[in-house]
């Protein structure tokens, strides 16, 4: 079977976009952010490490509380009982970590300055999530 052809002659079709010349290619995605939002969004993430270290103190109190109040028939049920106390610790000094990490890079970022970002710097300063959608 025959391709229809185009109504249009060779002298009448519009011409093809050209590619870009090398100069004109940037390779990557690089952003070019002020310190001043960098530092704006680094303390967001260093607030929300805060938060979910306070949530898990509470947690940990409440929980300490519940064992206090069971720990024999805890044990008793269960057998040999390990708190999950040891799982919130773990996750808290996460949390104590990661928040003071990215207070040293905002407290060492020049408001004035432009910094190129690119994937890796995203993630490290979590304005990119480690795990893709």
């Amino acid at each position: 079977m025959a391709r229809p052809r185009s109504s249009q002659s060779p002298s009448t079709r519009r011409p093809q976009p050209s590619l870009p010349q090398s100069r004109d290619v940037v390779q990557g995605l690089k952003l070019q952010v002020r310190g001043r939002e960098l530092a704006v969004r680094i303390g967001e993430r260093i607030r929300w490490h805060r938060a979910r270290g306070d949530a898990l103190i509470a947690q940990m109190k409440k929980l300490g509380e519940i064992e206090r109040d069971a720990a024999d028939e805890l044990e008793n049920v269960i057998g040999q009982y390990e708190s999950p106390r040891i799982i919130l610790d773990k996750k808290l000094r996460e949390h104590q970590e990661r928040a003071s990490f990215l207070t040293f890079l905002r407290d060492h970022i020049a408001a004035d300055d432009t910094y190129r970002l690119d994937s890796t710097d995203l993630r490290m300063t979590e304005i990119l999530p480690d795990k893709p959608w």
